[in-house]
């Protein structure tokens, strides 16, 4: 009998371990939580997965370089933002620089001018341009890759 009960006591413990029924693995859904028209929220469990697509860099110094190679395949759509910023603020011959933040799981964090010339049209440009690109995952933390567009004489 006492191997019964352990057996017993052991089958409990493990449909406790492992959530039990159908109701404890598929919860009701909490109508106090908020979700927005269009927002998906993940499954529990599920990677996200553009992140399987993305390479992986060894190192900081890796990372920049993957980076500096992804954006310079989107350089000419980026000169033409910078061009309309120029045409826009009337300033055909400035240096333009803007600043381009990947986080480390390689999704783009935003781009940015220099501080005290900010523009929203450049900006959302910019991150138009390079919202499809496929940029690296790495330990780094966050990469700030800075573009400088200076007027080219001929």
């Amino acid at each position: 009998m006492d191997s019964v009960r352990l057996a017993t006591i052991t089958l409990c413990a493990l449909l406790l371990a492992c959530g039990g029924g159908k109701d404890a693995a598929h919860p009701a859904p909490d109508p106090s939580a908020s979700v927005d028209a269009g927002e998906v929220e993940p499954e529990a469990g599920t990677v996200d997965a553009g992140a399987s697509e993305r390479p992986f860099a060894g190192s900081a110094a890796e990372a920049t370089q993957l980076i500096t190679e992804a954006v310079d395949k989107k350089q000419e759509a980026l000169a033409k933002c910078v061009q309309q910023y120029r045409f826009r603020k009337h300033l055909a011959h400035e240096k333009v620089s803007i600043n381009i933040g990947i986080d480390q799981e390689g999704r783009l964090m935003g781009v940015t001018l220099p501080k005290g010339k900010d523009d929203k049209e450049l900006s959302a440009c910019a991150q138009n341009e390079l919202r499809d690109v496929v940029f690296p995952r790495s330990h780094a933390g966050v990469i700030t890759l800075t573009r400088t567009f200076q007027e080219m004489v001929k």
